[in-house]
């Protein structure tokens, strides 16, 4: 082997090499004429101190081509994709033993290089690896680093940009027309998420976050991506998604993009609300939209009441949680519990690391979802780096500064910023930025602008993030949003520049929407060439949604030729969205087609453990299907729409099970209606405490039903100590009025002993007036003061099946906070 040797892989305009020279390793990439990096190092550290790289001697090399298929159900261009690139591999051994394998590749639409360690098991991998040095006064547009990648993009040139750390991906200019956008693909829980470390003069480098440890004897770190070319071709690039491996099994039926309904950003507290949430599902139904995502605060205890309702018009529920309430195998079980009553996503948040432990755990709830059957919206999380091809279930992550940014921080979100999120975030993967939100008090943009960026923006979950009637005051962009989809057949770029505006349009069958933004000071006009677009050859009409002087939007229609040009004017800070269709195009139609039926027999049915219990239900339209609880033996089919299931041995005294019964496949390519069954095991003869038991119903009027805790604000678990008078208690159910909870009972002797107070929560004055209900008829009632001392209950429950504690407020007062302390129900035959 000579002194210098260097191996590369070419596809059409674009080289990456490697180059060994006396033991040391760079690398070089080409883009047509223009050099993206002048030879530059490449490194492996370790904890030790070792750089695996240096005195590295040959051992072998290979070349392929590869050539795959894969399919793509969420994303700017869904369907079928083929992966044509060109692969070279070279292995070198390490002077301390060990091997390290180079591996190239070159794409129609860039270039990247990755490493394979052999026999390095054990060894911490530590700092930088692949340098670039781009040139040194070359305009860019990143993002101050954070591992949840929420900071504002802006515009810069390497000259001016602070040394520091920088978010993928890293776009910047190399020349007139031709870009690099550096990032990451392939990157799971055997590695660990990178960033971008300028040190200044051009000079870049692919950094650990956080230090790794390599577990077995094969370890591929993720591929360092560039994708090179116009800003036309890195929009449309799929380059990340090449690279990344194939979902063992294709796109599940059940993965299927949509629009959602989302309560969160305009009524803080309102996921603890089932009627707030019923009222989104009505919104969502009534146009046409497949989702409703109900953030924090949800009840278990009423979820699948809301399951069902949306089930019977054809709408999806995604719930809300925290990524630590799933750190464990014993807490990600609540998955297919969550799954098996119907719920269709959940959107995961707060994860907010690139550590390796981080990607070890989106391994595990990745895969639990699939099992499960759900779909994942990932929040306060890394970028993309190529799960839609691996992970089709996974239809969006945050990963960019978006519409919560007014609600958290009252801080508008730049125009700049939202022109340069299409160049660079949303290139490698959706982006949920929950968009259009016409009432921030804080914005900077139009109307218009703030439309098109559900336009601009894609997402395979679409959250609408302004409250329902903001849309229905504005009929022009209620039906636009109709016809925005949350996944596209295609995606152009027109025109525009990172920082200063776009124009970019989808296609969603034969109907193309462009959408355009600005952050220029001064008004643009955009002239869109419609011969682009290949459109219809014969008529099409052309809906042009703009601003009018008065910040509010305006709209043209006009008869368009597939030859002809539109004339669109941004004003400062705006935007537009244009519809094109062919004459006669049938809009997407809200009003659903008739759906099948679900009737069960017996909502709550009583099952003691070890013993069956049927299950009865009339189904209509579809196959019925009758899903159990995770743990439970299958059920047995006795006759059509009849069904035996056991109870298991063990269940607790109280505890409630929720059964689904469907009509049509639950995890099928057409969403099935549902109706729910709760099985409740009985109490049996020994006191049981209110606190520990489950719920049938709960209505409460701020956040859900505290435990052992009083109601506080409208979170989960924001109570504090209880405290009626002065009077600490640790043990009881921490409620606001007006507050409705519902338990079965067994109907045998019994009573009820708890006491009741206000909570010392509430400001002095406030009254509420508590009851006790059995099977509907008020057992007792007593009237409650702030500041007066707990009122002792001890109420006979004889007979009764249906326990209701209910708290009410005088119409017009302040929303009282009762605590019901130390609430037991205690059998007759009770020895305590």
């Amino acid at each position: 082997m000579s002194e210098s040797t260097t191996w590369s892989a070419r596809h059409g305009r674009h080289t990456v090499a490697v180059t060994w020279f006396r033991g040391r390793l760079t690398w070089t990439a080409l883009s047509g004429g223009v050099q993206v990096t002048p030879p530059a190092p490449l490194r492996l550290h370790t904890g030790d101190g070792r750089d695996l790289l240096s005195g590295v001697t040959y051992v072998s090399d290979s070349a392929r081509d590869v050539a795959e298929e894969y399919e793509l159900v969420v994303g700017k261009r869904v369907g079928r994709h083929t992966v044509d690139h060109r692969e070279r591999s070279v292995r070198f051994a390490c002077a301390d033993g060990g091997e390290v394998t180079v591996v190239l590749r070159a794409a129609p639409d860039g270039v990247a290089l990755r490493f394979v360690l052999h026999g390095l098991d054990g060894a911490t991998v530590t700092g930088g690896d692949v340098a670039l040095r781009l040139p040194a006064a070359a305009p860019a547009w990143p993002l101050t680093y954070t591992p949840w990648y929420e900071t504002t993009r802006f515009s810069s040139t390497l000259d001016a940009l602070e040394p520091g750390d920088y978010g993928f991906p890293f776009l910047a200019e190399l020349a007139d027309d031709t870009f690099v956008l550096v990032t990451e693909a392939d990157l799971d829980g055997r590695y660990g998420g990178s960033l971008a470390r300028y040190a200044g003069g051009g000079a870049l480098t692919v950094t650990l976050a956080n230090d790794v440890v390599l577990s077995g004897d094969a370890v591929a770190t993720p591929w360092r991506v560039l994708i090179l070319g116009d800003l036309a071709t890195v929009v449309a690039s799929h380059l990340v998604d090449d690279l990344a491996p194939a979902a063992p099994a294709g796109p599940p039926p059940w993965a299927r993009p949509g629009r959602a309904a989302w309560s969160w950003w305009s009524d803080f507290y309102s996921g603890a609300q089932l009627s707030k949430q019923l009222r989104m599902l009505d919104y969502a139904a009534e146009r046409g939209w497949e989702y409703v995502l109900v953030d924090c605060g949800w009840d278990g205890v009423w979820m699948p009441e809301l399951v069902s309702a949306a089930s019977e018009r054809g709408v999806g529920v995604f719930v809300w949680v925290v990524w630590d309430h799933l750190a464990t195998p014993e807490q990600r079980r609540k998955l297919a519990e969550w799954a098996s009553w119907g719920v269709a996503g959940v959107k995961v948040d707060f994860m907010e690391s690139e550590a390796q432990e981080r990607y070890r755990w989106y391994d595990e709830v990745i895969a639990e979802c699939a099992r499960a059957g759900l779909m994942i919206n990932f929040h306060g999380s890394v970028i993309p780096r190529g799960w839609a091809r691996t992970y089709p279930h996974v239809m969006s992550y945050e990963a960019v500064r978006g519409a919560e940014y007014y609600v958290f921080y009252s801080e508008p979100l730049t125009p700049e910023h939202n022109t340069i999120v299409p160049f660079t975030r949303n290139v490698v993967g959706s982006a949920d930025y929950t968009p259009v939100t016409f009432s921030a008090q804080a914005r900077l943009t139009t109307e218009a602008h703030e439309l098109a960026l559900a336009v601009v923006l894609e997402s395979g979950l679409l959250n609408f993030a302004d409250d329902v009637d903001e849309y229905a005051k504005r009929p022009i962009a209620e039906a636009a949003i109709e016809r925005i989809r949350a996944h596209w057949d295609e995606t152009r770029l027109l025109a525009g520049r990172p920082g200063e505006y776009v124009v970019l349009a989808r296609r969603s069958g034969d109907e193309w929407i462009v959408g355009a933004l600005s952050a220029l000071a001064d008004a643009k006009q955009v002239s869109l060439d419609l011969t682009a677009l290949g459109l219809n050859t014969g008529e099409n009409v052309a809906t042009i949604i703009t601003d009018d002087d008065g910040d509010r939007l305006t709209q043209a229609t006009r008869t368009v030729a597939a030859s002809d040009t539109v004339e669109v004017t941004l004003r400062p800070n705006g935007g537009a969205v244009v519809l094109l269709a062919p004459s006669g195009h049938t809009r997407p139609v809200a009003t659903p087609t008739p759906r099948p039926t679900v009737s069960v027999a017996e909502p709550i049915v009583r099952g003691v453990p070890g013993e069956t219990v049927e299950i009865a239900a009339v189904v209509s339209g579809a196959e019925p299907h009758l899903v159990v609880p995770p743990g439970w033996d299958p059920p047995r089919r006795v006759r059509d729409g009849v069904w035996s299931v056991t109870v298991p041995a063990g269940t607790e005294p109280g505890h409630v099970a929720v059964l689904a019964v469907h009509a049509g496949d639950p995890l099928g390519s057409r969403r099935s209606t549902l109706a729910h069954v709760r099985v409740v095991s009985p109490l049996g003869a020994d006191p049981a405490s209110l606190v520990a038991l489950t719920p049938v119903a709960a209505a409460n009027g701020s956040g859900p039903v505290e435990r052992d805790m009083s109601n506080g604000e409208g979170n989960p678990a924001d109570g504090r100590p209880m405290s009626v008078a002065g009077t600490h208690h640790p043990e009881g159910l921490g409620v606001c009025a007006p507050s409705d909870v519902t338990w079965v009972l067994d109907g045998a002797p019994a009573r009820l002993t708890a006491s009741v107070g206000v909570d010392d929560e509430s400001s002095a004055g406030t009254t509420a007036t508590c009851s006790v209900v059995g099977d509907g008829r008020v057992l007792t009632t007593v009237e409650l003061t702030a500041g007066d001392p707990a009122r002792e209950l001890d109420v006979d429950l004889t007979g009764v099946t249906r326990l209701r504690l209910v708290v009410r407020s005088p119409d017009g007062a302040e929303p009282a906070h009762v605590d019901w302390i130390d609430p037991h129900v205690r059998p007759a035959t009770s020895h305590s």
